[in-house]
C-alpha cells in the first residue's frame, strides 16, 4: 500500500464517543488513520476532546439520512454503536435496546453497499454463547448455540446475521469481533444509581464507599473472562489493521477477544475486598435479579492469539488497581470515558 492511498482512505468508526470507540480513534488517529467519528452522544458530553482531524458527526444512525453522510467517502468501517448497558439497564430496557440495535444495522449496511464502503469490522458481544454448549467455547461452536434468551445478545447475534447476509448478497466484506466483559478506567453509570454499571467497577465502588457487607448482583457462581479495556482496544487495532490491508487471515471471519482465564463472581468480589477493603474481614450479601445472562462464561481465545499474536497484558489484579485509582480520582470531578 502506498503512503498516498493510506493518506487518502478514511475510517469511520460508529459509536466513536463511546468506551472503546473513542480510545480506538485516537489511536488510529496518532498511527495516521484518517477518522471520522460518528455518534448520537458528543464527545463534551462524554468528557473527551478529540484532536481537530478527528472529524465527528454528531448524529443518530437509524436516521437513514445521517448513515448515508456518514458513510460518505469512507473506506473502511468499524461499527461499535450499540445501546448497551448493565444487567438491570439491559432488563429495563430490552424493547430500546432491540429497537435501537437493530435499526442501526438496518440503515448502516445498505449506506455502505450504496457508498461503495470495502469493507466493515462489527463489534458483536460474548452475549451471543449466552447458551454454550462446552466450555471453554471457541468461534466455531457458535454453530452449535441456541438463540440467546438475552435481547441484547439476540440483537448482536442479529447484527452477525447482517455481516454475512451482505457479503453473500453485496460481497461487503466483514470481520467480526465478539468483546468478553470489558472493563477499566472511563466507565460511568448507565442507570439509576453509580452502582448500576458493569460489575468490576460496581464493586469497587461500593468497597470504596464502605458497604458492609458486600452486596453482590446476580449469582456467585458465574464466571467472566475480564477483559482491561486497553488489551480490548489494542486487539480491535491489531485486527483493523489487517483488515485493512485485506489479509484473507482474518477477512470473513470471527474473533472472540477476551481471557483465557475465567473467573467466578464470588472469587472477583472477594480479591476487590483485599486489595481495597477495610481490613475487616471478608463479608457479602446476594441480591437476586429479574435480568437473563449466561451463567458461564469461559472462551478459549487460541483462534485470535495465533492469527495476530494478540495476548492480554493486564492481569485482573492490575486492572482492578488502575480502574480503582480512576474512581477515586474521580470522585469529586466530572467524569470522562478516558481515564
Amino acid at each position: 500500500m502506498s503512503q498516498l492511498d493510506f493518506k487518502n482512505r478514511k475510517v469511520l468508526i460508529t459509536g466513536g464517543a463511546g468506551y472503546v470507540g473513542c480510545r480506538l480513534a485516537l489511536m488510529l488517529h496518532e498511527k495516521g488513520y484518517r477518522i471520522r467519528v460518528v455518534d448520537k452522544v458528543t464527545p463534551k458530553e462524554r468528557g473527551i476532546t478529540f484532536p481537530a482531524a478527528i472529524e465527528f458527526k454528531h448524529g443518530d444512525l437509524r436516521d437513514a439520512h445521517i448513515a448515508k453522510e456518514a458513510v460518505s467517502g469512507i473506506d473502511t468501517i468499524v461499527h461499535l454503536a450499540a445501546n448497551i448497558g448493565s444487567l438491570t439497564y439491559m432488563h429495563n430496557h430490552q424493547a430500546e435496546i432491540l429497537q435501537e440495535n437493530s435499526a442501526i444495522d438496518a440503515t448502516l449496511y445498505p449506506a455502505a453497499v450504496e457508498a461503495y464502503v470495502k469493507r466493515i469490522i462489527y463489534s458483536s458481544s460474548s452475549m451471543v454463547f449466552q447458551r454454550a454448549p462446552k466450555f471453554p467455547y471457541v468461534e466455531k461452536d457458535l454453530s452449535e448455540v441456541l438463540l440467546p434468551t438475552n435481547v441484547y445478545g439476540m440483537s448482536k447475534l442479529v447484527g452477525e446475521y447482517f455481516c454475512r447476509a451482505y457479503f453473500e448478497q453485496f460481497k461487503l466484506p466483514y470481520v467480526i469481533l465478539r468483546y468478553h466483559n470489558i472493563y477499566g478506567p472511563g466507565e460511568d453509570s448507565k442507570g439509576e444509581s453509580p452502582g448500576d454499571i458493569h460489575v468490576i467497577p460496581a464493586l469497587i465502588e461500593k468497597v470504596l464507599n464502605g458497604q458492609y457487607p458486600l452486596e453482590i448482583l446476580g449469582d456467585l457462581h458465574a464466571t467472566r473472562p475480564f477483559t482491561y479495556v486497553d488489551d480490548a482496544v489494542l486487539a480491535t487495532f491489531m485486527i483493523f489493521e489487517k483488515a485493512f490491508a485485506d489479509d484473507p487471515n482474518v477477512m470473513n471471519s470471527d474473533f472472540n477477544i477476551g481471557s483465557k482465564e475465567a473467573t467466578k463472581i464470588l472469587d472477583l468480589a472477594q480479591l476487590i475486598w483485599q486489595l481495597l477493603g477495610d481490613g475487616r474481614p471478608f463479608q457479602y450479601t446476594t441480591k437476586e435479579t429479574k435480568a437473563v445472562t449466561a451463567l458461564r462464561r469461559e472462551m478459549d481465545p487460541e483462534k485470535i492469539s495465533t492469527v495476530i499474536g494478540w495476548q492480554p497484558k493486564v492481569s485482573l489484579k492490575d486492572g482492578i488497581l488502575k480502574t480503582a485509582e480512576w474512581i477515586k480520582s474521580r470522585k469529586d470531578k466530572p467524569r470522562s470515558v478516558l481515564s
